[in-house]
């Protein structure tokens, strides 16, 4: 019971401060905002919808077709009604033409007149995290904010994972950012979020592995996930901490039974953090709006898990075909070596959670289908969950007894 009225506790808690702090950014003033969206419209438009980050290739297109649409947002915010504005979220629109986010912005800082759509669905919380930052800057200089920031926090990631799991498991995870390209996700106020709450998600559960609260933690990234993405790659938040709290764990001590259990807990409560959080936001808008939000995002989520004009199976194929799988088998097999070469022993009791864990993005496709197939080139990314735990698997091994005969699987 205590456990229940914390959760509780805490889940009012983020709702309050997911509200307060969106009303709070709709009473910015808008003179010096607008300004720096005018400067960054143009900008965008001649970058396009899909830029390249880094290499060119389609695994490394950004998305500045949702970073225009949040510049939207910001630019009709109405600060003399700063609540309908948080829970209505207007952007500005033109039937037929919504493909073109960047063009749509634009227009609007010129002055045309569009039509008015909401996205109440959504809490958005990206757009009210970057409205302050528009106070003072433009879009470009946003993105090397953001390049800063992330690349310090997974730096400080690996430094924290380093002494606590060695060398080849650091190697690895790093190689499963890079491998799916992860770096993309540092110049985008659509991807930002999520590769931030992972990381720091990941340093908790770094610094605090023997904690008995991380029921608690999972249960906050889920909700705070909920309240910052837009149905990119959510699960990244989930995935890469349990693939990592896993890896701390050590192998002569491991109970498959008791680490399933716990593993499932955590994947409930992210859940259920996640999905009482979007109904939360539904709640909340269909009374301060008068309007039925829960229909819209019942609709929604229909169309997003329907699979009529492809199979479910074309939507694993299509994001698993983004993977360069000779680098990471090439990955794989170097780990392995090294494993065979240190006599090292790998517990299978955890490469089967490994596998489970790393299955997950396939469930995530086949469940939400639709989605993952019209948005393939970046849902693929949530397979770095599965290339972590992959890579992990090939090199999770504790030094051999001192005879250096012990097998190289052991229960």
């Amino acid at each position: 019971m205590n456990k229940f009225i914390l959760f509780c506790k805490t889940f009012a808690i983020l709702i309050a401060a997911y509200f307060t702090f969106a009303v709070l950014s709709c009473l910015l003033p808008d003179r010096s905002i607008k300004m720096h969206i005018d400067e960054s419209a143009p900008k965008m438009v001649e970058e396009g919808l899909y830029p390249k980050a880094i290499i060119r290739m389609e695994q490394c297109q950004m998305d500045n077709f949702t970073d225009a649409l949040i510049m939207n947002q910001m630019y009709n915010i109405d600060r003399k009604h700063p609540i309908k504005s948080a829970m209505k979220m207007i952007r500005s629109s033109e039937k037929g033409r919504d493909w073109d986010q960047p063009g749509l912005l634009l227009r609007k800082v010129n002055g045309e007149n569009l039509e008015d759509q909401h996205y109440a669905r959504y809490w958005h919380g990206s757009t009210f995290l970057f409205r302050p930052l528009f106070l003072l800057m433009d879009f470009l200089t946003i993105r090397h904010i953001l390049f800063i920031v992330s690349s310090l926090l997974i730096v400080l990631l690996l430094c924290a994972y380093y002494p606590r799991a060695g060398l080849m498991k650091t190697i690895a995870l790093a190689l499963g950012f890079l491998l799916t390209y992860g770096f993309v996700t540092q110049f985008s106020m659509q991807f930002f979020p999520v590769l931030a709450l992972t990381v720091i998600g990941s340093l908790l559960v770094v610094k605090h592995k023997e904690s008995a609260n991380f029921g608690l933690l999972f249960f906050i990234i889920g909700s705070l996930t909920c309240y910052f993405d837009l149905l990119t790659t959510p699960l990244l938040t989930l995935g890469i901490p349990l693939a990592i709290l896993l890896s701390l764990k050590h192998n002569d001590e491991f109970k498959l039974k008791d680490n399933l259990l716990e593993i499932s807990k955590l994947i409930l409560l992210w859940g259920l953090g996640f999905a009482l959080t979007f109904g939360t936001k539904w709640a909340l808008a269909s009374l301060i709006l008068g309007q039925n939000i829960f229909s819209d995002a019942y609709e929604v989520s229909l169309y997003r898990m329907e699979a009529e004009e492809f199979s479910r199976w074309d939507a694993v194929t299509t994001n698993f075909g983004m993977l360069n799988i000779w680098m990471i088998g090439i990955a794989a097999v170097i780990l392995l070596l090294f494993v065979i070469i240190k006599q090292l022993k790998i517990s299978y009791k955890k490469v089967v959670l490994f596998f489970i864990i790393g299955l997950m993005p396939y469930v995530w496709y086949l469940l939400l289908a639709n989605h993952s197939y019209l948005h393939w080139w970046f849902t693929y990314r949530l397979q770095a969950i599965t290339v972590v735990c992959l890579l992990f698997m090939f090199c999770d091994g504790s030094p051999a007894m001192k005879d250096g005969k012990s097998p190289l699987f052991t229960p």
